[in-house]
Formats: C-alpha cells, structure tokens, sequence
C-alpha cells in the first residue's frame, strides 16, 4: 500500500509541472501577441493566428482546372481534355509537365519574396501544402522528388534552400516508399 502511494505522489508531481509550463507558455504566447501581434506576410497588417489577411486571401488566385497539360497555365474556358496551350505548342517546352499552386501576381509576388528574401520560413509549409495540392497528380506518378541545389552563395545570401524545405512536406512518390534494390552487374 506504502508502494502504490509513493507512486502515485511521483506521478502528481510530473503532471504539476506540466500543467504549470502550460500555462507559463500561454502567458508567454499572449503576451508575445501583444508585444509583437502576426502579421500578414502580403500586406503586413495584423491577423489572428498564422495565415494571410482576410483581403489578401480573396485576392489569392489558385490554378484548378481547365489548364493546359504541359504548362499548367489556366484556360479561360473548358477546351476539352489533353489541350495545350498556343505556348507549349508553339514553343515545346524541355519537360513533360509542369503546375503552380497560384497565379503569379501582387499577393503571391509578395509571398514568394517574403520566402525567398525575407527569411520567412513560417511560410513554407502553407506553401508547400499549396504546391502539394496542385502538384498532386504530377507527384503520384513521379519516380523521384529531388530539391534543385543552390548555388552556393544564393543559399548563403538566403540562409536556407526553400526548396529543400517543402520537401519533407509533399508525399513521397510511390517508387520512393519501398527501398531501392541496388544492381551489381
């Protein structure tokens, strides 16, 4: 009986102090917002949790179908499955396929650059979530998703390769779940 109760007075102590960091971070978290409130990564204005102003997010403009196969530019209407745009045909393009999340205009401009130059890394993985939606088809039949390396002074102007953070975001390509039998012959 002496035992269970010795056990148990180790087990209070454990959740006491849990609950108490709890609640320290919440002081600390309210008090941060307060200090330094989010900020939309567009247009800089004040936003509650993480993610964009109500009025950027409307100006936010998503690729989704109808859009040409090759260069995944949008079409204005529906032309039917497999067309490819006066671009890819007039002027081919060296891969097959290729998607973007969202058009590229003043909000995504400023999201990318807010990534890319700005050092905001918080960005990446609703980023990288958009890209993984879009890419989705793309990525189910891929063999392989490899980062593009950067030049050696682009990442150290950077301090990161963005491309090497979304990676661990995306699902993995089916060939690239099961291990790879290496050959000897």
């Amino acid at each position: 009986m002496g035992d269970v109760i010795g056990d148990m007075a180790g087990v209070a102590a454990p959740t006491r102090r849990k609950r108490a960091a709890h609640t320290a971070r919440a002081i600390l978290r309210v008090a941060l917002d307060l200090a330094l409130p989010r900020l939309c990564a567009a247009c800089r204005e004040p936003v509650e949790g993480q993610g964009l102003f109500p009025k950027c997010w409307s100006k936010l403009s998503f690729i989704t179908r109808p859009y040409c196969e090759r260069l995944g530019v949008p079409f204005v209407y529906d032309p039917g499955p497999g067309i490819l745009s006066m671009e890819a045909i007039a002027d081919p393009p060296a891969y097959h396929r290729a998607r973007a999340a969202v058009r590229f205009d003043e909000i995504s401009r400023a999201l990318v650059h807010a990534l890319k130059y700005g050092g905001r890394l918080d960005l990446a993985p609703m980023m990288g979530q958009w890209l993984g939606n879009a890419g989705r088809e793309i990525l189910a039949e891929a063999d392989a998703l490899v980062p593009v390396p950067l030049h050696w002074r682009r990442r150290w102007a950077r301090r990161f390769n963005q491309s090497a953070g979304w990676r661990p975001r995306f699902p993995p390509p089916a060939a690239c779940r099961s291990p790879v039998a290496r050959s000897t012959a």
